[in-house]
């Protein structure tokens, strides 16, 4: 695996992007949609994920994510938490009433690491927690344990 920096990040947050077998294991086409109102880190996010062989849209704000949720149905969807407006807990909470989003895999993608942050994603109905920068490694290891599932 090789590292990557990406402009403006320290090394100490370089992203590990995938070597080419790696790009070659493409279990699933998931449909990813991303949540985060950092447009620079969405995208970045977006692109790894493609790499990856998923298709991947962003929404930067609550309303607009419920809205594109509704009409993409992704089967994962990967929330900042501290979102201007609408939140991420409040933003999963509100897709979760939503019946095309039922089988939805809702990852929490934040800052916030701590005990209670995690334990209030389990209680807005997170499936899984993140803490940026997201961890290249964790994130392919919850795309193949989904695609296990789906087999």
């Amino acid at each position: 695996m090789r590292k990557v920096y990406i402009f403006g990040m320290e090394k100490t947050q370089a992203a590990i992007l995938p070597d080419e077998k790696s790009r070659l294991e493409k279990p699933h086409n998931y449909r990813i949609l991303i949540v985060d109102d950092n447009e620079p880190c969405a995208k970045t996010l977006m692109w790894t994920l493609e790499m990856l062989g998923a298709t991947a849209k962003i929404a930067l704000d609550g309303p607009t994510a419920i809205d594109l949720a509704k009409s993409f149905h992704p089967e994962i969807a990967i929330l900042d938490i501290g979102l201007p407006g609408m939140n991420g807990y409040e933003i999963c909470a509100a897709m979760r009433k939503e019946a095309v989003l039922q089988n939805t895999i809702f990852v929490a993608h934040t800052g916030w690491g701590q005990k209670e942050h995690r334990e209030r994603s389990k209680e807005a109905g997170f499936d899984y927690h993140l803490v940026k920068p997201v961890n290249f490694e964790a994130l392919k290891n919850i795309l193949s344990t989904l695609s296990k599932k789906m087999l």
